[in-house]
């Protein structure tokens, strides 16, 4: 009889505090959904081109080093199609002699080439398809990074974050 009391008591006072809000509701915590790929074994790579070759509409770009044949070759599928494309490229690397930027460009490509503050680099590197998924991580577009680097991409479908990208890419591209 005693417990049943304790329990009755119970009851009632959780109910009173929460009527009168003493007690925080429980909120879920924030699932985000998220992949992670490291290289040199993770086939980074190949998520980053299944990724663009499934883009239907936009795709922009923030890049450091940029010298993969595979990558480039996706983004020029995607520019066939109609896709709209824009990279923004730092303004030594691209100068460097296995860059695919100058061929981007010369194919047509929208690209603005940049650097840091002052002596600065541009070094993003960072994707976003369709409004709807963002690759980002320490990964450069390179073949050293699929075969020797140990370099992570993260690809995140997570709205809130995607718009957080899209703002820094419009920030850094309205401005070069």
């Amino acid at each position: 009889m005693r417990a049943r009391k304790i329990f009755v008591v119970a009851i009632i006072l959780f109910l009173c505090l929460n009527l009168i809000g003493c007690v925080a509701p429980i909120q879920k915590p924030i699932a985000y959904r998220v992949e992670v790929y490291f290289s040199p074994v993770g086939h980074v790579r190949d998520h980053i081109t299944d990724a663009i070759d499934n883009s239907r509409t936009s795709i922009d770009i923030a890049i450091f080093d940029f010298t993969s044949q595979e990558i480039k070759a996706s983004l020029e599928k995607v520019k066939e199609k109609g896709g709209k494309i824009r990279i923004i490229a730092d303004s030594k690397q691209y100068k460097g002699s296995h860059s695919v930027i100058q061929s981007l460009i010369d194919s047509g490509f929208d690209v603005k080439i940049t650097h840091g503050k002052g002596r600065g680099i541009m070094h993003n590197k960072f994707a976003i398809l369709d409004n709807i998924l963002l690759f980002a991580g320490s990964y450069n577009w390179t073949d050293n990074a699929k075969h020797f680097n140990y370099e992570n991409a993260v690809f995140i479908s997570e709205a809130e974050v995607i718009k957080q990208y899209q703002k820094e890419f419009d920030k850094i591209w309205s401005s070069t």
